[in-house]
């Protein structure tokens, strides 16, 4: 693999291009690839899963799920003032995030089944689960019902969920709407954006769904990873990157096991995803 070529590539002009390397690569979720063949207990990828949604940083994840009961949030109060944070956790701060660990903690002394109380087989069954579980919005929502999907092997409907997707995937899904347009295709609103997203990633092989056609649900990411792409912010390899980054270094089994997870499949090794750091 030839990583300076790989990080240099530009495919801000093809959508269609972009979705079919980025899958190849599997850098599409790589946290879900990576959990789903993690040799770990179910209860333990739950628990995993709980701790991604605090700080979404798998390094602190990976050890919280080693932790079951009082421990589990003992452990993430713990490090609560100085967890590294992720974009999309960059909020669950100060008194409204620990009021969030509280809550949970009290509604569910059992972290795994504060996931497990999640689980629905549409999108909208999945979001109505949880709107009583503080500090998560439409984009946990939405994580979770795909997590159950792909990680969990729990098929989930997303169907006419279009409108319910987050910001950056919405803004992306315009961006291709405009490169669209020359070809007198140009879609006329997000549903019909997505239905052509969703037509083409169709057609992409995608191993962790068991032969499963790709859907609404990946037909997001492509569209949330593209416009990341457009702003300069994702180059491919970046998410395998950044969740090796994550991992590396840290103790236990989980860890171990997750990080023999990101490269089961194949594409990545340890070296590749450290030269690929080095661009981040």
């Amino acid at each position: 693999m030839n990583v300076d070529k790989l990080v240099a590539a530009d495919h801000r002009q093809d959508w269609r291009k972009f979705a079919e390397v980025m899958f190849k690569l599997e850098d599409a979720d790589p946290g879900y690839m990576l959990l789903k063949r993690a040799e770990l207990d179910t209860a333990t990828k739950m628990r995993y899963v709980l701790a991604w949604c605090t700080y979404y940083n798998p390094g602190a994840a990976a050890v919280a799920c080693q932790f079951q009961g009082a421990k589990f949030y003992e452990y993430l109060r713990r490090v609560f003032p100085s967890a590294k944070r992720a974009s999309e956790r960059r909020h669950f701060r100060g008194q409204a995030g620990q009021k969030a660990l509280m809550q949970w903690q009290d509604l569910y002394p059992k972290p795994e089944a504060m996931i497990e109380a999640t689980h629905g087989t549409s999108y909208l069954q999945v979001r109505k689960n949880m709107q009583h579980m503080a500090q998560m919005g439409d984009y946990f929502y939405w994580k979770l019902a795909d997590i159950w999907d792909t990680v969990f092997d729990e098929v989930v409907d997303f169907t006419g969920c279009e409108k319910y997707m987050p910001k950056v995937p919405q803004q992306g899904a315009d961006m291709i709407a405009d490169l669209e347009a020359p070809e007198g295709q140009h879609p006329e609103g997000l549903v019909d954006t997505m239905n052509v997203v969703t037509a083409v990633v169709r057609g992409i092989p995608y191993p962790v769904k068991g032969g499963r056609k790709l859907a609404l649900q990946e037909a997001e990411t492509v569209c949330c990873v593209f416009k990341q792409h457009v702003v300069g912010d994702y180059r491919y390899g970046f998410r395998s990157a950044k969740a090796w980054k994550r991992l590396n270094g840290v103790e236990g089994k989980p860890a171990a096991a997750l990080r023999e997870g990101l490269l089961a499949g194949g594409i990545w090794t340890p070296e590749t995803l450290e030269e690929v750091g080095r661009h981040l």
